[in-house]
């Protein structure tokens, strides 16, 4: 049971995917929520959302500028 989590072309492996939401993921990572995004199979999730065995979820840096 293992949810891969891939930042900067790094891939990070959770075992322990129980109850797993990606504000979680953000936690572990030490990375905070407003610097990245979270895809799910070309979909945004949220922070709430709850990961499953399995799960592929790409953080995307968010840009700004003017």
């Amino acid at each position: 049971m293992t949810i891969t989590v891939i930042l900067k072309k790094k891939e990070h492996v959770f075992v322990e995917t129980k109850d797993l939401t990606v504000s979680k993921v953000f936690n572990k990572l030490d990375i905070l929520p407003e610097t990245y995004l979270c895809v799910r199979e070309g979909e945004l999730i949220t922070e709430r959302e709850l990961l499953k065995d399995g799960d592929v979820i790409r953080l995307v840096p968010v840009i700004s500028g003017g």
